[in-house]
Formats: structure tokens, C-alpha cells, sequence
């Protein structure tokens, strides 16, 4: 749904899809293969033969397993080969709970001063000020402000002293389905209820504005967000299994 209302080629090619957003070649997630059943032994070489033949100048790698119990199947072979596993949960709630601090202002991202207060907190989280991931950053930033525009959803922002310093964003198809995006909080600001306040706002406004009924939101299971979310009303649904390696 995601990729797709942002612009980018899915490709189904029977046990395996094809995901490509042209408009940012390094974005990992956006640039994978989806294969449909956890590899049986023996299979690695394949699955990296057929992503570098639709990836061919790719510099990374990224594979997704579908399914909903996180079962990886034989990935020996895949790590073997350098990649990573990623493993993690997908939560669902109907209502999350209502969590504000009025201390905290809430407003859309809207100006290009709000999208580049977006990206400044991004980048504060990733710690990472190379040029390759100021490029990622930034057109990731282009392409949910687009997907904003186009009526797909919202960002907002926690201001505080005039400055955003916590940043998320959710997106529908218009099924009723919200899904929670860019869940960020600058470092120095963590801890104050920023993103709590967001996640109510987020919601009241794909609710009421989008027609969202169940709100989505995926978290690594051994970071301390996932309790933050579970404290809100979300509750375990899926697992998620992906597989990448960053270039060399």
C-alpha cells in the first residue's frame, strides 16, 4: 500500500515481488524483493541472483519474507552472505488511547520550514551526517510530504521553543487501514511524551479527516517503544522478517 501510493513499480512475479522507487535508489525498503514462502535450504544463491538482476546497480541488498509469524525458513545461506536479520512486530489498535501534553504544540508539517525541521530531527536520530544519507533523508522527506499533498494521509510535528522536535506521519489507501509512519523524537527532547501526544493527534485526524478504523505501527521488539505503544491501546498482530545488507 505504502509504496505503492508513493509512486513506486510493484511487481508480482509469482513466489516473489518486486518493489522499486526510482526517485530514491538507496532507500533499502524501497528497492526489495518480497518473496512469498521462508527459503528452503539452498535457496540463497538464488534470491541474491534474482535481486541483483532486478537491482543491478544497487549497492545494497533487501529481502523481505512474507507471513505473520515471523518463521525465517533456511537464511543460513543469507547470512552467510553478510546480510542482516531484522525481526519485527506488528501492532494494531482499533482506538488508541488518548495521550496529550499541552505544553507540547502539535501542528501538520506543512511550510518547508516544518519538512526541513522534519529532516534536522531525522538525521539528529540517525547520527549519520554523510552525504549519502542526507541524500536518503531528504528525498524520503520529498516523498511523504507528496504523499500528504496528494491526500494520502498526514504528518505533524511536536513543537517546542518554536522548533520540531518530534516528527510521524500516517497514511491510508482510503480502506479504512492507517498506517503509522517515521516514528521520531530528537534525542535531546526523548522521554517528555512528544511522541505519545503525536500518535492521539495523528489519529484523531485519520480518523475523522481519512476514515481510519485500524491504526498500524511496526516496532522492534527489543526497543522501548514497542511498551509505549502497547501502553496506548496496540496490541501484538504479526511478525515481520526482514533481510538486508547496506553497500560496501
Amino acid at each position: 500500500m505504502l509504496r505503492r501510493l508513493a509512486g513506486a513499480s510493484v511487481d508480482d512475479r509469482g513466489d516473489h515481488i518486486v518493489v522499486r522507487t526510482q526517485a530514491n535508489p538507496g532507500f533499502y525498503w524501497g528497492n526489495f524483493l518480497l518473496i512469498e514462502q521462508p527459503p528452503a535450504s539452498g535457496e540463497a544463491g538464488r534470491w541474491l541472483e534474482i535481486f541483483h538482476e532486478a537491482f543491478p546497480d544497487a549497492g545494497h541488498v533487501a529481502i523481505g519474507i512474507d507471513g505473520v509469524d515471523g518463521d525465517t525458513g533456511e537464511i543460513d545461506g543469507l547470512l552467510g552472505a553478510g546480510m542482516d536479520l531484522e525481526l519485527s512486530v506488528v501492532l494494531t489498535a482499533l482506538e488508541p488511547a488518548a495521550a496529550e501534553h499541552p505544553w507540547a504544540e502539535v501542528r501538520r508539517l506543512r511550510s518547508d520550514t516544518d519538512w526541513q525541521q522534519a529532516i534536522d530531527v531525522r538525521l539528529a536520530v540517525d547520527d549519520d551526517q554523510s552525504r549519502r544519507n542526507i541524500e536518503f533523508v531528504t528525498r524520503r522527506a520529498a516523498e511523504s510530504r507528496a504523499l500528504v499533498e496528494n491526500g494520502h494521509g498526514t504528518y505533524v510535528g511536536a513543537v517546542v521553543d518554536g522548533v520540531v522536535r518530534a516528527t510521524l506521519g500516517i497514511v491510508t489507501d482510503g480502506s479504512g487501514l492507517g498506517r503509522y509512519q517515521s516514528v521520531e523524537t530528537h534525542p535531546d527532547h526523548r522521554r517528555k511524551g512528544l511522541a505519545s501526544t503525536l500518535l492521539a493527534a495523528a489519529a484523531d485526524i485519520a480518523r475523522n479527516e481519512h476514515g481510519v478504523d485500524t491504526f498500524v505501527i511496526v516496532a522492534d521488539p527489543d526497543y522501548v517503544a514497542i511498551d509505549l505503544y502497547r501502553g496506548l491501546g496496540f496490541h501484538d498482530a504479526e511478525r515481520q522478517v526482514q533481510l538486508q545488507r547496506p553497500p560496501d
